[in-house]
């Protein structure tokens, strides 16, 4: 049986900047001497696209509870925040007043189960993660209210800063479970026929002494709200730690400890890595655009790339306008009137 919305809501949980804002710029230049792990351009540009985000969500999840946009005092000028299924929740209303004003999406983060009113049951959303056609509550979350997830080993491969917080997470993991009595509890979850190829990137690691990394799905994340407030009460000083990274900084954890948490306790329910793909909006354009043509898959990142110039973001924007605009064409009740 098919597990239905009444039986519990689902709220939906995404974050959301527009770097080209004034005001927004004023106080980023304030701190920019701060940012070195992040690459300003890259991490903080608007495609202009965020209003097809809404329109995917009316179209491809009708059934959801309820929408918490979490902005720096920031509304889109289109938004209806009229609107009963929208909440637009600032950074001062989850984020400790001394951490502000913050800039570091690992910290952003770690704060949203704060939310006024979010359901047990959610999903986190970053701004660049599109529904691409149409979506159930059993693709996020089981009929027992498990989220739903993909399990599998994979190896820290240093190249960037950034890397360093795979290390934090994995440290933590280490620290509080035994690798061999997670492996002999949840083996038929980390080695399953819908984890595909993943299976053999279990299979090389699975004796290794220690947690070395897990796969990460950069797709939309499904967490129950008791798990996540769990964890970061139990890691209250690398939270606050990471708190204190006005931006991105190689000593934060991310939310992705919340995953890892579900994963090696087995509180999640089986997922295949192929409901969702991640797009380098560099590298793999022509592959983006085609997967938002034909919906080969139910969630696409569409992921900013450092290295795309100002006249390639410019072609690009134009082009992703386009597709979304052929796509979802029709403007929604999360969108003003004209």
């Amino acid at each position: 049986m098919e597990v239905l919305v009444k039986d519990f809501p689902i709220d939906f949980v995404v974050t959301w900047v527009d770097g080209q804002d004034e005001a927004w710029l004023k106080k980023y230049n304030q701190y920019s001497q701060q940012d070195v792990l992040d690459v300003r351009n890259a991490r903080f540009r608007d495609y202009g696209i965020f209003k097809y985000w809404f329109r995917a969500v009316e179209k491809y999840a009708p059934w959801v509870n309820h929408i918490y946009l979490v902005t720096d005092d920031q509304v889109p000028k289109w938004l209806n925040c009229n609107n009963p299924k929208i909440t637009v929740i600032d950074h001062k209303q989850i984020v400790p007043h001394e951490y502000l004003p913050i800039f570091n999406s690992n910290a952003i983060e770690l704060n949203i189960y704060k939310i006024d009113g979010l359901a047990e049951h959610f999903v986190y959303f970053n701004d660049d993660m599109f529904l691409n056609r149409k979506v159930k509550p059993i693709d996020f979350f089981s009929k027992r209210g498990l989220p739903r997830d993909t399990a599998g080993l994979n190896a820290i491969q240093p190249r960037y800063d950034f890397d360093y917080i795979h290390v934090n997470n994995m440290k933590i993991i280490n620290t509080k479970f035994n690798k061999k009595d997670v492996m002999k509890k949840q083996f038929f979850k980390f080695l399953n026929i819908k984890n595909l190829e993943l299976n053999i990137y279990t299979i090389l690691l699975f004796f290794w002494p220690k947690f070395t990394r897990f796969f990460d799905l950069h797709y939309p994340y499904s967490i129950r709200k008791s798990t996540m407030k769990r964890v970061i009460s139990e890691n209250q000083n690398e939270y606050i730690q990471t708190m204190k990274d006005r931006f991105r900084s190689r000593h934060d954890i991310t939310i992705w400890l919340v995953r890892y948490y579900a994963l090696v306790t087995g509180n999640f329910s089986v997922r295949s890595p192929r409901v969702g793909k991640i797009y380098d909006l560099l590298t793999t354009f022509g592959e983006a655009k085609r997967d938002l043509t034909n919906g080969k898959h139910k969630m696409i990142v569409l992921n900013d790339d450092a290295n795309i110039s100002e006249t390639e973001f410019d072609s690009i924007v134009k082009d992703l306008k386009n597709l979304f605009e052929k796509k979802l064409p029709i403007k929604t009740e999360f969108e003003k009137e004209d």
